[in-house]
């Protein structure tokens, strides 16, 4: 017998200018609402998932910094996200398979 499905739950990290920073640059605003693990530039979090076709929201809020020069170029704020704990496993041969995972 296998476990009832969990609802799935998706893991997500926005990043502030990242190609600012790449070339050495500090970033120009910073996440507020931040957990104590992410630095400035960074929000992540996980969210529930708990029925098909359900919809949930993050509504993040970040602040300028005072000062900045450049204030042309828009500020990037980049998205990576993906499910959590969905790491394919193989049984042995003959063996039972598990309950499939959610696909993005």
């Amino acid at each position: 017998m296998f476990p009832l499905p969990v609802s799935p739950e998706l893991e997500f990290v926005l990043d502030m200018d990242t190609e600012r920073r790449r070339r050495g640059q500090a970033p120009r605003g910073s996440f507020l609402g931040r957990g104590p693990a992410d630095p400035e530039h960074q929000l992540s979090g996980i969210l529930e998932l708990p029925r098909q076709r359900s919809r949930a929201c993050v509504t993040p809020t970040f602040q300028l910094h005072d000062g900045i020069r450049d204030k042309l170029r828009p500020i990037v704020v980049t998205l990576a996200y993906g499910i959590r704990g969905s790491g394919g496993h193989r049984g042995g041969r003959g063996a039972v398979l598990p309950p499939l995972s959610p696909a993005l």
